[in-house]
Parts: structure tokens; sequence; C-alpha cells
């Protein structure tokens, strides 16, 4: 088992949703994560942002780079345009 949580320096965010996947509507709860693929001329990075209302996928960003936060902002922004979050 792998654990993004190397022993940096770096803040960890708390666990807010503590195992909680059930989302009272759309846009109340989404969750991201970031993997890689294996491609011809190296690696292609895929940022997800899902709603846990319905499990949709409302947001993606690829990058040929591991570079977080290009793929992140752009996921994000592209899931913020397809299902604005519920306002808190």
């Amino acid at each position: 088992m792998y654990n993004t949580d190397s022993g940096h320096g770096l803040g960890v965010f708390e666990n807010v949703l503590n195992r909680d996947f059930r989302a009272e509507g759309p846009g109340w709860k989404w969750v991201s994560d970031i993997t890689y693929l294996r491609a011809l001329g190296g690696w292609l990075y895929l940022t997800v942002v899902l709603d846990l209302f319905d499990r949709k996928v409302v947001g993606w960003a690829f990058s040929d780079r591991m570079d977080a936060g290009v793929t992140v902002v752009a996921a994000l922004g592209m899931a913020v345009e397809n299902r604005p979050p519920f306002p808190a």
C-alpha cells in the first residue's frame, strides 16, 4: 500500500470527510485525485474531480508534466463551470 504522506515538511490537510461519502445534493462534496498513465512519449498525468452526490466526473485535466498546480487548478476550474459548488 502506498501513502502520499511521505514524511515531508509540507502541510497535510485535515480529513474533513471522515469517510462520510454521502452528499445531500450536487456540488456539496467533491473529491479529487491525481494518477499517471504510461504513454509512448513518457508519462501523462491526469487529475479528476468527482462529485460524491452522483459519482459524476465534473472536472478533469491532463498534463505531460507532474505539475499538480496546473492540472488541479484546471480540473477544479472545469468542475466549477460544469457544476458550481453548493454555497457554504
